[in-house]
């Protein structure tokens, strides 16, 4: 998210720095870009010891953030910068500190206030409905936070996706934009739409990112598991790792699907391509994925998309390039069936499954990331006249992204 953001700007013609922490700076300076000047930041050492376990990575983050922010200040005096923009984490729980510098300051794109609606909690482990109700908890606490408050107060800008927008304190959501955080880019969207899909005699579903329970993966097993039951030929990749593949595998083998389900495992993003231009439907029934990046990789291969209205997956997938299963009020084994009767209809109705993967390319054509960094940053360099600066400079808190989030 980070890279895309100071990547995108600086093709615009903005000049961009970069703050982020030496741990990163390996792998930014393989792929050097004009227009991109990375400043490293970090913690003492003896600080970096509490990253080590999840709450002391939070407690860390705050405190780099509070830090960086005095860090600036120090490094530069008379700040030669337009604006500064906080890009990651990607979590409305979070507080910048970058309001402070006294320079237009844009708050995200932030998200996290998607929610499992109650009734799809059942089925889940203990562990797991523990986890969601204290995150309820914390996404309650976002309006009262007195750090968050100054960050909503500071912002002339707050970039929030549609869930998110209720967590923002009334008194500042003039100042919102509601819009997706993720997008593809142009290079991407290109290489994705001349790729040739390979044909076959069975239907090939597909599911690309971490085995979380939220995901709803087990959702996606039943609904293998009823096509197989109308002797529908089917098969299921898996392709991704996490916490929840001990339990997936368990249902798997309960369902007696071992010889038509793939679990593929983490690999290298080319084999990921590969994968979705050997599949039919990509099956993605998350219940609140905040974004869904592989939903619209997977739309950029030609592939329609099943998914949830919940979350980011809702607001990109409509009725001309997948299905949307409304998943409110519904039980799991409920969703489970709407999701097998998406999948059937689109195998089943003549010509509707190639309509829909014409349709997913074109749709994927709008998240271009580029377009995306217009939307907040409408005005080139070139043709700004009334600047404080001659020169357009973005000051981005970039560190890794929040994969609690």
């Amino acid at each position: 998210m980070g890279w895309s953001w100071a990547v995108e700007l600086s093709r615009l013609g903005h000049r961009i720095s970069v703050l982020t922490r030496t741990d990163n700076r390996t792998a930014i300076e393989r792929k050097p870009r004009p227009n991109l000047n990375f400043i490293y930041y970090d913690l003492p050492r003896w600080m970096q010891v509490c990253r080590s376990n999840l709450g002391g990575k939070r407690l860390y983050y705050v405190l780099w953030q509070w830090c960086a922010a005095r860090h600036i200040q120090k490094l530069f005096p008379e700040l030669p910068f337009d604006t500064v923009q906080h890009v990651t984490y990607v979590s409305v729980r979070y507080p910048s500190f970058m309001g402070s510098l006294g320079i237009p300051f844009y708050f995200g794109p932030v998200s996290g206030g998607e929610r499992v609606p109650r009734k799809l909690r059942k089925g889940c482990s203990v562990g797991e409905r523990w986890r969601e109700r204290l995150r309820d908890l914390s996404n309650r606490l976002v309006p009262f936070d007195p750090f968050l408050r100054g960050v909503f107060r500071r912002a002339d800008k707050i970039l929030v996706t549609r869930d998110t927008f209720a967590l923002v304190p009334r008194r500042w959501r003039h100042k919102c934009d509601v819009q997706l955080a993720i997008g593809l880019s142009r290079e991407y969207l290109d290489q994705a739409a001349a790729d040739v899909k390979h044909s076959g005699h069975c239907l090939r579903l597909l599911y690309v990112g971490r085995l979380l329970e939220w995901k709803g993966i087990d959702i996606a097993l039943r609904v293998v598991h009823q096509l197989r039951q109308r002797l529908l030929d089917v098969r299921f990749s898996i392709v991704g790792d996490g916490p929840a593949r001990s339990r997936l595998a368990k249902l798997v083998q309960k369902l007696e699907l071992s010889e038509i389900v793939e679990f593929v495992g983490c690999i290298p993003q080319r084999a990921v391509e590969d994968h979705y231009r050997n599949a039919d439907v990509f099956l993605f029934p998350s219940l609140r994925d905040s974004g869904g990046l592989v939903v619209l990789e997977a739309m950029a291969h030609g592939l329609p998309v099943v998914c949830t209205e919940l979350g980011g997956p809702g607001v990109i997938v409509d009725q001309r390039c997948g299905r949307v299963v409304p998943a409110l009020g519904k039980s799991r084994e409920d969703l489970a069936a709407s999701c097998t009767e998406a999948v059937r209809e689109m195998m089943t109705i003549p010509g509707l499954r190639d309509g829909l993967a014409a349709g997913a390319k074109a749709r994927a054509r709008e998240f271009d990331f580029q377009d995306l960094v217009r939307s907040v940053y409408p005005v080139s360099p070139r043709s700004e006249v009334i600047h404080k600066h001659e020169r357009t400079l973005q000051l981005s808190a970039l560190v890794p992204r929040d994969i609690s989030s």
